[in-house]
């Protein structure tokens, strides 16, 4: 994997658009369901391979040439095919309103928070040059990086705005918090929910977990405890689905306590059994 961070904000129109990183990886079999922060944007390309990703429970396929964004709130996992796995651009950057003024052009990029189809040489290109930007840096490569990166947002945009193009709309952004550690408190879930407790993530992000709590609230809308169980129930699905592992073992390599504490807590949030999910998805 290579990953390039950012540093700094810009203004395009009436947005202020804060650059987290870009990285390039193979993607393992299956990236567990998750939703990101309500500034959060995510711009993938698949450059090679194929697999699907599913979408607010709606599974889409994914091959070479596959472009889509996830924004604020949508859930999405994804699955990497194993004889031909993915390998990914992947663009991840904050966006807010910059002003009260009203909407304009770009305020479309803002609110559409799910868009696929076939990029057709339309923003791999400028991915492709930010990466190589980043990768050999220059004199002049923190300005050229900004003037790519506007050229994506740009491209976005003016597909966005032809009708009958799929997207959703919200109008709330709210202001940036914390913005830049999105991607850690992500990863944290991601990797360590089997584990993972509040105060080790307070000390991950290098805050107060009184700071660490408010961060979870504002910015994912749940507490610790609640980001930390949908992370383990989302795993435990995918484990369901992929694997021939036990419900037994599943529950306690997803971190809980008893098969009786996994069941229970996986019925609440799905609505049916583990072993009912499993035949229900066969």
């Amino acid at each position: 994997m290579e990953t390039y961070e950012f540093s700094g904000t810009f203004e395009l129109g009436s947005l202020l658009i804060e650059p987290v990183h870009v990285r390039i990886e193979e993607l393992r079999p299956v990236i567990a369901a998750h939703a990101h922060s309500n500034t959060s944007y995510e711009i993938h390309y698949t450059a090679q391979g194929k697999g699907s990703v599913t979408i607010d429970s709606r599974k889409y396929p994914v091959e070479t040439d596959t472009l889509y964004i996830t924004g604020p709130g949508v859930i999405h996992s994804q699955t990497s095919d194993r004889s031909a796995p993915v390998i990914e651009y992947c663009l991840y950057l904050n966006c807010r309103r910059s002003s009260i003024s009203g909407p304009d052009f770009f305020s479309l990029f803002a609110e559409t928070t799910f868009w696929m189809s076939q990029d057709e040489g339309r923003l791999f290109p400028l991915l492709r040059q930010l990466i190589e930007e980043k990768r050999h840096p220059r004199p002049g490569t923190p300005e050229m990086s900004e003037t790519i990166l506007k050229q994506i947002i740009i491209t976005l945009t003016r597909i966005y705005s032809h009708p009958g193009q799929e997207k959703t709309a919200d109008p709330s952004m709210p202001a940036m918090t914390y913005t830049r550690l999105m991607p850690v408190v992500e990863d944290a879930f991601f990797f360590r929910y089997r584990t993972l407790t509040l105060e080790e993530l307070a000390a991950i992000l290098h805050l107060s977990v009184r700071q660490t709590q408010r961060l979870l609230q504002r910015n994912f809308g749940k507490t610790f405890s609640q980001k930390l169980n949908e992370a383990r129930i989302a795993a435990a699905a995918q484990l369901l689905l992929n694997t021939g592992l036990s419900v037994t073992e599943i529950g306690e390599r997803t971190g809980f306590s008893s098969i009786e504490h996994f069941s229970s807590s996986f019925r609440r949030f799905t609505g049916v059994s583990p072993t009912q999910y499993r035949k229900n998805h066969p």
